[in-house]
């Protein structure tokens, strides 16, 4: 061990040590009640026999979806002989949802999709499932608390069989997630904008409904993958909270630091998998290298990678292992993939940020050739957009940017301009309607349309709502300052009442109008010159012509 490894592990050693892991001191948690009703699937020799060995269960169904597993006779009799007080049920599956407690489960029944529980057991629901067949009754990666599939010859299925007995009862776990519809930017007025969350849940535990973003606590298993996705931060990780996380790892590696440690390296890694590597294996950690175990390796997005980097981190890495569902990891790729392009062009080194195996950890130490920069304040800002520029524009300063005013990105990266045609837009606002991070606003008493380029996270929805197709989205990262600002975009002259004087409309507006009502019928004759005038003296003129023409009145 050279004297600088020696330095770098009683620096790392001390710094762990002395910065203790943020704690919520009353997290939040969801309920599990179960009453033992458990349900096994799967070919019907398998499923006696499991039955036989199950006790201080409520009620078992067995339910037979796979062929007999073994056609020897002695096997056969060996099934029948057990559980032969149980009924075999024999159906198809329709659909099964829900979790430990709450598993509905479909069959098609004489034609008719009914309640296998209700058939079976006079019951509104299982409250287990053990499947013995080939295929998971679940299509997600993840799949509900409550629900076991294991093969009979599996080194744990006597384990599982052990176990189930243990799961009645009253359960809890922590409520993984806190979302703010607010600033969600999935849907508005009928037009549907960020799906990112929906995308990336391995468990399925997110829905839309009535164009909210729902999570269902039950269903979640904290994989971080729908808070690292969110461009806007209205889904945040409860785990630590996203703010006492960056206060954390800047105090970790200012405290690194300063006992002497030189080159710190974040190494980000889940507190199952990754932690037991970590433990049984720590020489194969560098001295420089300061593990963060984390609910799930995507517990840590974006804005906390550049956050540790701006704190002082010369890298950042993200520890794959096999218990990363393959959604989660093909989300940290393309996020690593944007935040590469970020790093690259303020010239910063791609490997700064980076997911590895177990494999790579050997060789996991910062080079000395990356960019040492001074060390930001603590990043205090609570919302996950304002944290991230917060990193960014200090990377920003003390990288290196080639006079350049902004960044190409990869397609589908939540920043970016918004490029409005001029010759077609008519200042109708129907994005500004639509907006939800409010990034485009009107221009008050002005016709004009202002764009704070900072809040926008590439949604699409004001794309989708214009009328006139007029707006086209570019994939960017803006490094100017006014991007920070609303800057007016589109403007137009303001249409005076031809009655009053009032401004009231964008001239363009109104011109359009005009050319689409020109042959209604009710703006024939003089008629078409209310869309020339205000609202109150278009009402005006209405009234008079009625009162002048009573007859016209028939004709409303």
């Amino acid at each position: 061990m050279t004297t600088e490894q020696s330095v770098n592990a009683k620096a790392r050693d001390l710094a762990i040590k002395q910065v203790s892991f943020p704690q919520n001191l009353a997290p939040a948690t969801v309920t599990y009640s179960t009453y033992g009703h458990l349900l096994i699937t799967g070919a019907e020799d398998t499923i006696r026999l499991a039955a036989a060995q199950l006790s201080g269960m409520a009620s078992i169904t067995l339910l037979a979806t796979d062929p007999i597993s073994n056609t020897d006779t002695d096997h056969l009799q060996r099934a029948i002989d057990a559980s032969p007080e149980l009924k075999v049920h024999t159906a198809k599956l329709s659909q099964i949802k829900g979790f430990l407690g709450q598993f509905q489960v479909t069959i098609d029944h004489q034609g008719n999709n009914e309640n296998f529980a209700k058939i079976a057991q006079n019951k509104n629901c299982f409250d287990l499932i053990l499947n013995l067949g080939q295929e998971s009754l679940f299509t997600t990666d993840l799949t509900p608390a409550g629900y076991f599939h294991v093969s009979p010859e599996s080194s744990t299925f006597s384990e599982v069989i052990e176990e189930l007995p243990n799961y009645i009862g009253e359960f809890e776990k922590p409520r993984y997630f806190q979302i703010n519809n607010d600033i969600c930017a999935h849907s508005n007025r009928g037009q549907t904008g960020c799906t990112r969350c929906l995308d990336v849940c391995p468990a399925d535990a997110i829905t839309s409904f009535k164009d909210l973003i729902e999570i269902n606590p039950h269903m979640c298993h904290g994989a971080g993958g729908c808070a690292t996705a969110c461009p806007t931060g209205a889904i945040s990780y409860a785990l630590p909270q996203p703010v006492m996380l960056h206060n954390y790892l800047h105090r970790l590696i200012s405290t690194y630091q300063n006992n002497g440690g030189t080159a710190p390296t974040i190494l980000i890694h889940d507190h199952e998998v990754g932690a037991e590597i970590i433990a049984n294996q720590p020489e194969l950690l560098s001295d420089n290298v300061l593990p963060v175990s984390l609910e799930e390796v995507a517990a840590a997005g974006q804005e906390s990678w550049l956050v540790s980097l701006a704190s002082g981190a010369q890298q950042v890495l993200l520890l794959d292992t096999p218990n990363v569902p393959d959604m989660v990891r093909d989300l940290l790729k393309r996020e690593l993939k944007t935040t590469h392009a970020m790093l690259e062009g303020l010239g910063y080194s791609t490997e700064q940020i980076k997911l590895i195996t177990q494999d790579d950890l050997p060789n996991a130490q910062a080079a000395s050739s990356y960019r040492t920069i001074p060390t930001i304040s603590v990043v205090t800002e609570t919302n996950k957009r304002e944290a991230l520029f917060v990193a960014l524009e200090h990377l920003t300063e003390h990288g290196e940017t080639a006079n350049q005013d902004s960044i190409a990105l990869p397609a589908g990266a939540p920043f970016g301009q918004v490029n409005v045609n001029s010759s077609s837009c008519t200042l109708c606002l129907s994005c500004v309607a639509v907006c939800p991070t409010q990034s485009l606003t009107d221009g008050g008493e002005m016709p004009a349309l202002n764009f704070r380029e900072q809040s926008c996270v590439q949604c699409g929805m004001c794309e989708s709502a214009c009328p006139e197709n007029a707006i086209e989205l570019v994939t960017q990262l803006n490094l100017k300052a006014e991007r920070a600002i609303p800057v007016q975009i589109h403007t137009d002259e303001a249409f005076e009442c031809i009655s009053c004087g009032k401004p009231f409309a964008p001239k363009r507006t109104v011109d359009k109008m005009i050319e689409k009502l020109s042959s209604h019928r009710f703006f024939q004759g003089d008629a078409i010159q209310r869309l020339k005038m205000c609202e109150d003296c278009r009402v005006n003129d209405i009234y008079t012509d009625l009162t002048a023409n009573p007859e016209k009145q028939l004709e409303l």
